[in-house]
């Protein structure tokens, strides 16, 4: 009978630990004033060059088709040193895949593989839609397990000033 509750006791604090882990989803959007959907499609699709539209990163693929799910990005994030004025030092990177996308839709999806940032998990998606005559509207959801040292609120609040920063070098390419 001990062994039955303890069992039991085992199974009832393995549950609360899944519900207690619930990954964290994030959707984002943010309007592009003056480029349509189709002008801005190609910067979101060039998988391999995200520093085109991510102002702090250097990027490149290494494996797969340029255009095809299975192509591998890494990702360099720079910032500026804290210890040396006018030099930059890198703050982490990343290694994704490009799990699908669609030129009718002007969608991405890809996942999160590699990182020096805790993160275990991370899927994430980037559409572009038109929005009216002039502009266009930028969507980003991601989806990540919970990160040690980061509470929701400042996960959320990260991705909203990329996306925030990746708006304004999207409108001014145009």
């Amino acid at each position: 009978m001990a062994k039955t509750i303890l069992h039991f006791l085992l199974v009832l604090a393995f549950c609360h630990t899944i519900v207690a882990t619930e990954n964290w989803k994030v959707n984002l959007s943010a309007k592009i004033n003056g480029p349509t959907a189709d002008e801005v499609w190609p910067y979101v699709a060039d998988f391999c060059n995200l520093y085109k539209i991510y102002p702090s990163s250097v990027s490149f693929c290494d494996k797969g088709t340029e255009g095809r799910p299975g192509l591998f990005r890494y990702s360099i994030t720079i910032a500026q040193s804290p210890s040396t004025p006018n030099a930059t030092v890198v703050a982490g990177w990343v290694r994704e895949e490009l799990v699908k996308i669609s030129v009718t839709k002007k969608y991405v999806a890809y996942e999160m593989h590699e990182n020096t940032g805790g993160i275990t998990m991370l899927k994430a998606s980037m559409q572009v839609v038109p929005s009216g005559n002039k502009g266009c509207t930028f969507k980003w959801n991601i989806e990540a397990a919970p990160i040690a040292g980061f509470t929701y609120k400042l996960f959320a609040d990260s991705f909203e000033a990329s996306l925030t920063g990746m708006v304004a070098l999207i409108q001014s390419l145009f």
